[in-house]
């Protein structure tokens, strides 16, 4: 019971004080109370504002530098398309267009800077690398932003992150076509050999088959041609070329060149290309800046300004409720003195 008087007793009290007598509150009254207590108040706003000041100092600066990047253009990928050219000689229709290899080598930089970006965040001191598409829902171009203490260190990294997965793009790329080009150089180097063991083949039955047909020819005695157009002889027929004929066709086929045909010549031309070719993907590009790395002059954190004033609104409220508040537990006292 006594609780509750006392309860009841403050809040009479807390009426009193920013209440008049019709229950309306009492502006003029509050206003004097804080004029009165201004010097409380400012100094509150002045501690409060070297608190903000000593953070401002003290407190770790975040600057965002962004770059956007998009698909490379032709030029960067054409000593590359160029050496595909060489590759799918014999199967153009296989080889990817100018287009699709863009797209191939940004699709690749896109998703190996995005899984550095989860990477970095893995960390035990994180790095804010962040990825994301400049249209929601479009892939290309892309804008990539890292956050440090210093706008130099901020664009520094950018530069350095993208350049590192273009980097390792490049190098993929560069190491699959000369693995492409080592299984090609020996693909082709076997059908040549191929080609010559079959040009050997035919060339030894062909001798075979003079020979045999000297030894009919000689047996009945056949010295001399008895055709006049041996265009269409067979095998089986040879002897009628007579046996001087024959013997000088059997050792003019002994130094005469392999029977090859065109598409031998055309396989060690593709695998002279191949040996000629040579691997430049200097120039190769994943990626190409829409906007290079900027220099942030403005920082995102702490807000110089923003700090400041809500320093300001923050002492001025705690100022007001001190003086407030001491000027009601005053007029308590002095009426539970009179009481």
């Amino acid at each position: 019971m006594n609780q509750e008087n006392k309860t009841t007793s403050d809040q009479s009290l807390l009426r009193q004080t920013f209440y008049n007598n019709d229950d309306e509150l009492d502006l003029l009254d509050v206003v004097a109370q804080l004029w009165n207590g201004k010097k409380t108040i400012i100094a509150t706003v002045i501690l409060f504002l070297l608190l903000a000041i000593a953070y401002l100092f003290l407190a770790k600066e975040k600057w965002t530098s962004e770059a956007i990047v998009t698909q490379p253009s032709a030029g960067q990928v054409a000593n590359y398309n160029a050496a595909l050219n060489v590759l799918y000689s014999e199967s153009p229709q296989d080889k990817p267009g100018v287009v699709e290899l863009q797209h191939q080598l940004f699709n690749r930089f896109s998703a190996s800077i995005t899984a550095l970006s989860g990477a970095l965040q893995n960390l035990d001191q994180p790095l804010a690398l962040k990825i994301a598409s400049v249209t929601a829902g479009q892939p290309d171009p892309l804008s990539v932003k890292f956050t440090a203490q210093t706008a130099q260190e901020a664009q520094a990294q950018v530069t350095h992150f993208i350049q590192l997965v273009n980097n390792d793009v490049v190098q993929d790329y560069g190491a699959d076509i000369k693995r492409n080009l080592a299984v090609k150089t020996r693909e082709l180097t076997d059908s040549l050999t191929s080609q010559q063991e079959v040009a050997k083949e035919r060339k030894t039955r062909r001798i075979e088959a003079l020979k045999q047909a000297l030894k009919v020819a000689e047996d009945a005695g056949i010295t001399s041609s008895q055709l006049t157009q041996a265009e269409f002889l067979s095998d089986d027929t040879l002897y009628l070329l007579g046996s001087r004929a024959l013997s000088s066709s059997i050792a003019n086929e002994a130094t005469k060149p392999l029977p090859l045909d065109d598409n031998y010549y055309a396989t060690q031309r593709a695998l002279r290309l191949i040996q000629d070719l040579k691997i430049q993907v200097d120039n190769l590009q994943s990626f190409r800046y829409i906007m290079e790395p900027d220099l942030p002059i403005r920082r995102d954190s702490p807000k110089k300004g923003l700090t400041l004033v809500l320093a300001v609104l923050l002492g001025g409220i705690v100022g007001s409720a001190v003086v407030l508040g001491r000027n009601m537990a005053s007029t308590y006292r002095q009426r539970k003195q009179s009481a």
